[in-house]
């Protein structure tokens, strides 16, 4: 920033202290999940950009990190954020053991961090091995938890539609076993019962071994959590073995089929059933100003991902205004951010004040092309769903 646009946000911030407001976004650019960080990026740019780089008159300076997905790197660039760049409050994190790797530092250091994608359920819960309690009050999320996508789609397989029978194939890793668990959970409720699990390592060059493993056993309703580059792999691999006409019926969290993955396999996803908080076609103002204002700018449809950025960027914004720009009393400012409430692409955004997680509907989506394009059209809805926080 040159000294006049610092000296000219200081005039304008005078009610604040007048500093530029640091914001640390650690996101994966490399690996697996590069796009989602990409598309996170985009988001975070396009607020800001909006906001005419300010939010509550403070000068923003943000400074992105990679977390190259992996935790021992994620956690040396949340150090830095806060030894080196001193920033005000950090956003991000896309994998779940990363959120897990540091979160003992984040609390430790009194640094309020926004969780905007990693859904791993122990990060805003209180666990029994907790002494008192291993909730940080530091620690927000603008996404969701892995019971909230996975719980609820298991019920309404085993309910609604009367599916007593699922096969569970998902990402080998920390957030992928927590999905399988609670669409497990889920698929109990209604006698649903899970026949089987296999389970691919993050970043698996090829899909098709795995693929190969599914269509030799008999259970047709497959539960799957894949994202990013993984996503597409499977569905490439699940389309190339001949799936669909054997019968095999795809389903998952709605990552598995989400905008980024659907640019890359166009209507070879068709037909699939995920669950998520939010869907490209959903029908509210807000989403239609978000979907418009982002194509507008990268002439790409909007994803999950860069909806999440987006409440991450609007939650702290309206925080920061009550607060009037003051980031130094971190208790004032968790308060301000406990009472947020607007009108989302998503639908209503709250944080459950009990947890810090979001209180969101959850949407059931079927993927099929409209206007030409692949999308994920709403088939039915569970309102207002809570984590249990336990």
């Amino acid at each position: 920033n040159t000294g006049g646009s610092a000296a000219s946000a200081g005039a304008t911030a005078a009610a604040t202290s007048g500093k530029v407001l640091k914001l640390g976004q650690l996101l994966p650019f490399t690996k697996v999940y590069a796009e989602l960080g990409n598309s996170m990026k985009r988001a975070t740019d396009l607020y800001l950009k909006n906001a005419g780089n300010k939010l509550a008159g403070r000068l923003v300076q943000t400074i992105y990190e990679d977390e190259a997905n992996d935790p021992q790197v994620g956690l040396q660039k949340t150090q830095k954020f806060i030894d080196q760049d001193n920033v005000d409050v950090m956003l991000g994190i896309v994998a779940t053991p990363i959120a897990y790797a540091v979160r003992n530092v984040v609390d430790s250091s009194k640094l309020i961090f926004i969780e905007t994608n990693a859904g791993g359920n122990a990060l805003t819960r209180t666990t029994t091995d907790c002494k008192p309690s291993c909730k940080s009050p530091y620690i927000f999320r603008s996404s969701f938890s892995s019971y909230q996508v996975s719980e609820p789609i298991g019920e309404y397989m085993s309910g609604k539609k009367n599916v007593k029978e699922a096969y569970l194939f998902i990402a080998d890793y920390g957030f992928g076993t927590e999905s399988g668990a609670d669409f497990t959970t889920g698929f109990a409720k209604n006698g649903g019962k899970v026949t089987g699990t296999l389970k691919a390592p993050l970043g698996s060059p090829d899909f098709t071994p795995f693929v190969t493993q599914l269509k030799a056993q008999p259970t047709k309703d497959i539960y799957s959590f894949f994202s990013g580059a993984d996503a597409v792999k499977y569905i490439k691999a699940w389309n190339g073995l001949g799936m669909p006409a054997a019968g095999y019926k795809m389903n998952g969290a709605g990552f598995l089929t989400e905008q980024d993955v659907l640019r890359e396999v166009k209507d070879g996803a068709n037909g699939a059933i995920t669950s998520l908080f939010w869907a490209f076609e959903l029908d509210n103002p807000e989403n239609k100003a978000f979907k418009e204002l982002f194509q507008k700018e990268y002439t790409l449809l909007p994803d999950v991902f860069a909806v999440q950025a987006w409440d991450g960027m609007r939650a702290l914004d309206q925080a920061l205004q009550k607060v009037a720009g003051d980031t130094s009393d971190k208790q004032k400012l968790i308060r301000a951010l406990e009472d947020v409430k607007f009108k989302s692409p998503r639908g209503d955004f709250e944080f459950d004040k009990d947890t810090h997680n979001p209180i969101q509907d959850m949407y059931i989506r079927e993927v099929r092309t409209v206007g030409g394009q692949a999308v994920n059209v709403i088939v039915d809805k569970i309102g207002r769903v809570t984590d249990p926080g336990k």
